[in-house]
């Protein structure tokens, strides 16, 4: 009986782990998206929102946006 109980418990553990990791790899898929914002001062401002909706950074929109031309740029520079 104790050893179809630790079965079942080590079968349960990793369902559950494998449920994990599939949620986890979900969230990976998704792209965080921006939201366009503007500071006190004026300047336009991108909040950076991690998979789950929540907001993860906020940078400037010149500073994100001089970043993703680099990141797309043919030779890199």
């Amino acid at each position: 009986m104790a050893k179809k109980r630790k079965k079942a418990k080590k079968a349960k553990a990793k369902r559950k782990k494998t449920k994990a990791k599939a949620k986890k790899k979900k969230a990976k898929r998704k792209k965080g998206k921006r939201t366009v914002l503007y500071s006190s001062k004026g300047k336009k401002l991108y909040a950076v929102r991690s998979a789950d909706g929540k907001f993860k950074d906020i940078q400037s929109y010149q500073r994100a946006h001089s970043m993703d031309i680099k990141r797309n740029s043919a030779d890199g520079n």
